[in-house]
């Protein structure tokens, strides 16, 4: 274990707040390549597990037997921003499986707003391969159900353990959520392209769906080659290489999601030797926050070295 980095909250340029990092980058067969903090730190995975939750309908042959496209597996995977391009995904989707909102379980609001909520995707994907498997649509969300153990078989498989080892809970939509370590979750996503290249594909193809245009996830695998980006709630943040055949996996510490974009991006710029950030990346390496009145007052800074 190497000292943890921080991000630094400057208020006017007062050093107000401090978040601590732990990050790891590895290769596709595991060999660590640099680890910042602890890299066995254990970390749910959250909303980063939704291109591996789209597997088991994938390797079903449920998506195309629904006749679902990239545009929709790209909202399966995504925690996106409910704007009008993800309901159409969404509806789409739905309508293929003979459903239509009122079938979503991601929360207690109204059918539009359970389309505009940013699980409704991932959720959509449990309904796809139930209807595919012929099991109820009813309580697809709950543990037992036979979509969330397809779902926790994959993660299991990917991470390379017995799936009865790692821990389980619920999910901030309700459905099941994983915990490993950060080594763990950056071997996964080294190798996602080549071992889940229709999310791959969907989502580079589709960065807009997967979040929204300003967003760490978007703006990444709109401006680097071959790169994949996933976050996941309490401030995780997950990225394949393609090219480079990395993966990444940063966490901070305290949960605070402000700090996630500039952590990632100093991991990502010593990674590529970059001397600045490409363009639609500047402004997420070194956010600026404005108070109440519209004053640009806090800059984030990070302060992440890999060892």
């Amino acid at each position: 274990m190497t000292e943890p980095g921080v991000v630094t909250a400057y208020r006017n340029g007062f050093p107000e707040s401090h978040h601590r990092v732990h990050a790891v980058a590895v290769r596709t067969d595991g060999a660590v390549i640099g680890t910042c903090g602890d890299p066995e730190r254990v970390t749910t995975l959250r909303s980063a597990a939704k291109p591996f939750q789209a597997e088991p309908l994938i390797a079903s042959g449920g998506l195309d037997a629904l006749g679902l496209d990239d545009r929709v597996l790209a909202v399966m995977c995504a925690s996106h921003a409910g704007q009008d391009i993800h309901v159409e995904a969404l509806e789409r989707g739905l309508a293929a499986c003979g459903l239509d909102a009122s079938a979503l379980q991601n929360s207690l609001g109204t059918p539009e707003e359970r389309m505009r909520h940013n699980c409704s995707g991932n959720h959509l994907g449990f309904l796809a391969h139930s209807v595919h498997r012929g099991w109820e649509t009813t309580g697809y969300r709950l543990p037992e159900h036979p979509s969330q153990q397809a779902a926790l078989a994959v993660i299991a498989d990917h991470a390379g353990v017995d799936p009865a080892t790692i821990p389980t809970m619920s999910d901030g939509c309700g459905v099941l959520a994983f915990a490993l370590p950060l080594r763990v979750i950056a071997t996964m996503y080294a190798r996602l392209p080549e071992r889940l290249p229709r999310q791959f594909a969907a989502m580079r193809a589709h960065p807009e769906l997967v979040r929204g245009a300003g967003d760490l996830d978007t703006e990444a695998m709109r401006a680097v080659p071959g790169c994949v980006s996933k976050g996941g709630a309490e401030a995780l943040s997950c990225i394949g290489l393609a090219g480079e055949g990395i993966g990444v996996a940063v966490r901070i510490d305290d949960g605070n999601a402000r700090a996630s974009a500039p952590a990632a991006l100093a991991v990502l710029g010593q990674l590529l030797h970059w001397d600045e950030p490409p363009a639609g990346l500047r402004a997420l390496s070194e956010p600026v926050l404005e108070n109440s009145v519209g004053d640009p007052v806090v800059r984030l800074r990070a302060q992440v070295s890999l060892t």
